[in-house]
């Protein structure tokens, strides 16, 4: 009695349990679902003649909600329109992300019927899983997931005739989307038959080999990539399909062996030990002839040598082939000299070799290269023969293939990781445990970095190269110019740049920016510092240069000579030849500034009022006269070369020195002016305006003046 009521009470708990996890499970999926209609009132995807909607479309497939469409190409052009809900009564604003699974054809853009528009070309629709379209809002990302699917139908035609046991039947596999279809070509077994999926010469092939004889009923199924719709849900698997084929015997007896296919090592003069199906008729210790005809002088495709009877009723034997073969192209003879006695079939297969290498990376299109850098994940394409028959190892690199890439016997993709400090210049790749004998190159990267690295040295506060826009004014001496590089700035452990190539132009102008003297480093090369992954592989051997540069162990002209406003111009730029035409280029300009000058000036003042001290009234105007100032000229501080409109001097001033009348007074003066003068630079005259005051030595009297003249600049 006790025990029903606890079986009762452990059902109860159970059935709770379940209520519990199912109303989770519901509770996350509604919360899921409304997260779209949150944001949007409608999504249309348009794909050829199709819409397909959020409101009326959505499915729940692979633990989220999406909007399912129907693609007949495996790179199909896509229409988006999106309807935003109003936030505040505004649309907000949208951009859409790229990604890899798509390519932007049109971006995000706002219609006057307020929806978004975008159009894309999706990527390799037979590889992609979890499909979002990447909607950016308010800086944080959206996103809206699709889920594509085909209308994959796939069958073969066997027709009539008999079958021979041991005989390879293969049909040609028929269907719309042969990109869509998953090849396995390992043989699979079942109830008196073997079969496999392969590709060659761009079709999709359905082979069988009968182990019975009679009236055998084949059945098989073929596996999509991209599922088809049933019922609002994804199918990945298309209707098992069924037919009959009539297997006769032969006149001789047929003997298997243990494996479908053996690879031909040339460099295996010995053979391959096999097991064959052991036979009261087949001696031991006695080597047989394998041909493909049971006629005398068949070319030889192989040697059997039988060693040993097993307990498993097998016959141990050296396998030595000699030629190529394949089971479709008919039965092997086993002869004695040129008398058969058995017959058999196998693959004789090439040995995995790699022709050529192709390397995919992210953005890119297919380059055929051996060549990968350090940190860079990239997708390998290997091309040759018998590739499907064994899995490769590149020596060192992380491999973080999925089982969804291709590979069969022509071609195989892998997805590989190189560590940032691996310290090999070549990787090896493996066939098993055997070197293929071909390798990846591990190369350094060469990519210009911004200047921010190159530090500029001239006496004042150092400058940064890249940030180098205006002109420098150094109002001291410039003793010297140090070009410094800092190069921890040039790798990280999450960017790599390698070493840099830079030339830098010297240019000395003087102050009427006539080039005085022009030189140019061309052999500077900056490796990265210990701050690098790869700091290991930049040594001075390799040609690194991080020693400073002093500007005037180039320069005839030293910059401390150099007279007021003068200018260094440095132009730092990388050699564009070793970068592709891509590089980045820097122009720090330093000018030597002087702020006060000192100059001569012969003026002929003319009109000038000059009132004596101690004599009553106003005076009339003087004749012309001669004065000689010796001046201080002034220039706006961070301007270059610009004149202030004054000057403060003092000399002497010939008081009517070219008034030749009798009745002029004539008297020699020692004065001290100010002037006001035009700024423009480079006059031998002008015409400024005097005021200030003197001594007149004749008369022994203090004057005042004011008044134009006429000035000559030395």
């Amino acid at each position: 009695m006790s025990n029903g009521r606890a079986m009762i009470f452990r059902s109860k708990i159970s059935l709770l349990i379940i209520t519990i996890i199912s109303i989770g499970l519901l509770s996350k999926t509604a919360s899921a679902q409304s997260s779209l209609f949150n944001h949007f009132s409608e999504i249309e995807l348009r794909i050829d003649t199709n819409i397909y909607k959020l409101s009326t479309d959505l499915i729940y497939v692979e633990n989220d909600w999406k909007i399912p469409f129907e693609h007949q190409e495996n790179n199909p052009t896509v229409e988006f329109r999106l309807y935003p809900r109003l936030k505040n009564g505004q649309i907000s604003t949208m951009h859409l992300n790229p990604a890899n699974e798509y390519k932007i054809i049109d971006s995000l853009s706002l219609r006057i019927d307020e929806y978004y528009h975008c159009k894309v070309q999706l990527q390799d629709l037979s590889q992609a899983t979890f499909l979002n379209l990447n909607i950016k809002q308010d800086n944080q990302i959206l996103p809206i997931p699709i889920f594509p699917y085909t209308h994959t139908y796939a069958t073969i035609y066997p027709g009539d005739g008999d079958l021979y046991i041991g005989d390879e039947k293969t049909f040609e596999l028929v269907t719309n989307h042969p990109d869509n279809i998953v090849i396995d070509p390992l043989w699979k077994q079942k109830d008196g038959y073997e079969y496999r999926i392969h590709s060659s010469d761009n079709k999709i092939w359905l082979s069988f080999i009968p182990t019975n004889t009679g009236a055998i009923e084949i059945d098989f199924t073929i596996n999509l990539y991209r599922p088809n719709l049933v019922n609002r849900r994804p199918k990945y698997s298309l209707d098992k399909q069924t037919f009959e084929l009539n297997v006769k015997g032969s006149r001789l007896k047929f003997l298997t062996f243990e494996n479908k296919e053996v690879i031909w090592e040339t460099k295996n003069p010995k053979g391959i030990e096999l097991q064959i199906d052991n036979h009261r008729l087949l001696a031991i210790n006695k080597t047989y002839r394998i041909e493909a005809t049971d006629e005398s002088g068949g070319p030889l495709i192989a040697e059997l040598y039988t060693v040993r009877r097993l307990s498993n009723d097998k016959v141990l034997c050296m396998f030595r082939p000699y030629n190529y073969h394949t089971i479709s192209s008919g039965y092997l003879y086993i002869k004695d000299g040129d008398v058969p006695k058995f017959i058999t079939n196998i693959n004789i297969v090439p040995e995995p070799k790699i022709n050529e290498i192709s390397i995919l990376r992210n953005g890119g299109s297919w380059v055929k290269s051996k060549q990968v850098f350090p940190g860079e994940t990239v997708e390998i394409r290997l091309e040759g023969e018998g590739l499907g028959r064994t899995d490769f190892k590149f020596e060192d690199l992380v491999d973080i293939s999925s089982d969804s890439l291709i590979r069969n016997e022509s071609v195989g993709h892998y997805i590989l990781k190189v560590p940032y400090d691996i310290r090999k210049k070549s990787i090896n790749i493996y066939s098993g445990n055997q070197k293929t004998g071909v390798m990846l190159d591990i190369i350094e990267y060469q990519r210009p970095k911004e200047l921010d690295f190159v530090i500029v040295e001239y006496g004042g506060t150092p400058v940064v190269a890249k940030d180098a826009g205006q002109p420098i004014l150094h109002d001291k001496t410039i003793g010297d110019v140090n070009i410094q590089f800092d190069n921890q700035f040039i790798d990280d452990v999450y960017e790599l740049y390698g070493k840099q190539y830079l030339e830098i132009e010297i240019r000395i102008t003087d102050s009427r920016n006539k080039l005085v003297e022009k030189q140019i480093i061309d052999d500077i090369v900056i490796c990265p510092g210990s701050s690098s992954p790869r700091s290991f592989s930049y040594t001075s051997s390799t040609g690194c240069m991080n020693q400073p540069i002093s500007v005037n162990d180039y320069l005839s002209n030293k910059t401390h000579s150099l007279e007021n406003w003068a200018k260094i111009e440095l132009i730092i730029k990388h050699r564009k030849n070793l970068y592709g035409g891509q590089g980045y280029t820097s122009r720090v300009e330093i000018i030597k500034a002087k702020y006060v000058a000192f100059d001569v000036d012969l003026s002929i003042p003319a009109g000038l009022i000059i009132k004596t001290v101690g004599e009553p009234g106003f005076p009339g105007l003087s004749g012309i006269s001669l004065s000689m100032l010796a001046q201080f000229s002034f220039y706006q501080k961070g301007e270059i070369q610009k004149l202030r409109p004054f000057k403060v001097g003092a000399g002497f001033l010939a008081k009517n020195a070219f008034n030749f009348n009798d009745n002029a007074k004539r008297d020699l003066g020692i004065v001290i002016l100010g002037s006001v003068y035009p700024t423009k630079k480079n006059r031998r005259f002008s015409f400024p305006l005097y005021a200030g005051m003197g001594y007149f030595l004749n008369d022994s009297k203090f004057f005042f003046l004011i008044g134009p003249g006429v000035s000559i600049n030395f």
